[in-house]
C-alpha cells in the first residue's frame, strides 16, 4: 500500500545557471546569491540529473528493469517540516567532505519493502503494512545507502568532489543529530514510475549551511590580477632551495634467486651478478637520468648518458 507523503508548506528555491565566464575556470559557481537573502544553488541542478540517471540503473540493477525516475523541482523547506511529510520513511545520513554539514537521504519504508521482495525473487507486491524491519531488510537498507552515496559521489564528480561515508541509517529523524529542527533544507524530489514503484519517492536533502560553508558568492581574481612577489623574498627563497640536499642513488644489480636457493645460503657462498652497460640514477625516489659505470680519480662513478624527461617534456 503506497503512503502519500504529507503536504509541506514549501519555498520554491529558483535554480539558476551561471555564464561561464561568471566563474574561474570556466565552471559555473556552487552559490549564487540572490536579492532578498535567498540563495541559489545552480550546479544542484546537474547534479540532481545525473543522480536520476544513476538512481534509474541503481533499481534496475536490482530487478526492476522497466522502472524510470522522474526528476522534480528544488525545494527549501525546514527539516522538521521535510521529516516529518517523509514519515513512514528510512532516512540515510551521509559525512560528505568537503560539504560543512551532512547529506541526507530518505525514502518511503514500503519502498525499501518491495525493494527487497523484488531482490529476492518476488513481484515487489506488499501484504501487509508494518512498522519493524527484519535483520535482512535492514542489512538491505545498508547496502542500498552505501550504493547510493556512491551515485551521489558520481553526480557530483567534475562540480565539487565529495566522498559520502555513511554514517546511520534510521526510520527515528530525531536520531539524524546532526541536523536540527528549524536548519533550513535544499530538497531534491526524484519519483519513480512504473510498476511496482509508480508514485514512490526518494529525497536528497542538503543544509542550505553545508552549501554555503564551500561556495563562493564571487568568483576567485584571476592570477593575474594578483600583485607581484617581493623580489628579494623571491630570490632570497630561489637561494635557500638551491641549497636544499636530495639524495642520489643508483641501483647497479637486481638479482633474483629461488626461495629454496635462498633459505640454502651460507656464509662464503657467491650470488652471481650481471650488472648491465646503463643504469638508473634516481633523485628523492624519481628516476632522473640514466648512465654507465666507471672510474674517475680512482673511485667508482657513473657517467651521465640520458637525462629523463618531465611530463612536459622539461
Amino acid at each position: 500500500m503506497s503512503v502519500a507523503p504529507k503536504s509541506v508548506k514549501a519555498v520554491k528555491a529558483p535554480v539558476a545557471k551561471l555564464p561561464a565566464e561568471d566563474a574561474p575556470g570556466g565552471k559555473a559557481s556552487l552559490l549564487l546569491r540572490k536579492a532578498g537573502n535567498g540563495y541559489a544553488f545552480p550546479v544542484l541542478d546537474a547534479v540532481a540529473t545525473q543522480f536520476a540517471r544513476s538512481l534509474r540503473d541503481l533499481i534496475r540493477a536490482l530487478g526492476a528493469p522497466g522502472v524510470q525516475v522522474e526528476r522534480s523541482g528544488t525545494e527549501q523547506v525546514a527539516f522538521a517540516d521535510w521529516s516529518q511529510a517523509a514519515i513512514p520513511a528510512i532516512f540515510w545520513r551521509y559525512h560528505a567532505s568537503p560539504l560543512k554539514g551532512p547529506v541526507l537521504l530518505s525514502a518511503a519504508r514500503p519502498l525499501i519493502l518491495q525493494l527487497v521482495d523484488i531482490f529476492y525473487g518476488g513481484k515487489g507486491q506488499l501484504a501487509a503494512e508494518r512498522e519493524d524491519l527484519t535483520d535482512a531488510e535492514e542489512r538491505f537498507a545498508s547496502r542500498l545507502g552505501r550504493d547510493m552515496g556512491l551515485q551521489l559521489a558520481a553526480a557530483w564528480g567534475d562540480k565539487l568532489p565529495i566522498a559520502p561515508e555513511l554514517d546511520c541509517v534510521t526510520t527515528d529523524p530525531a536520531k539524524l543529530a546532526a541536523v536540527r529542527a528549524d536548519d533550513e533544507l535544499v530538497v531534491q524530489r526524484f519519483t519513480l514510475r512504473g510498476a511496482p514503484f509508480e508514485g514512490k519517492t526518494i529525497f536528497c536533502a542538503y543544509p542550505v549551511a553545508a552549501l554555503r560553508g564551500v561556495a563562493g558568492a564571487e568568483p576567485l581574481p584571476e592570477t593575474r590580477d594578483a600583485p607581484g612577489a617581493d623580489p628579494v623574498w623571491a630570490t632570497a627563497l630561489n637561494k635557500a632551495l638551491r641549497d636544499v640536499r636530495l639524495p642520489v642513488r643508483s641501483v647497479l644489480a637486481r638479482p633474483e634467486i629461488s626461495l629454496v636457493k635462498l633459505l640454502s645460503l651460507e656464509v662464503g657462498d657467491i650470488i652471481p651478478l650481471t650488472i648491465p652497460r646503463n643504469v638508473p640514477l634516481t633523485v628523492a625516489g624519481r628516476n632522473f637520468a640514466t648512465g654507465s659505470i666507471g672510474e674517475a680519480n680512482g673511485n667508482a662513478a657513473i657517467m651521465i648518458e640520458q637525462i629523463e624527461e618531465g611530463p612536459d617534456h622539461d
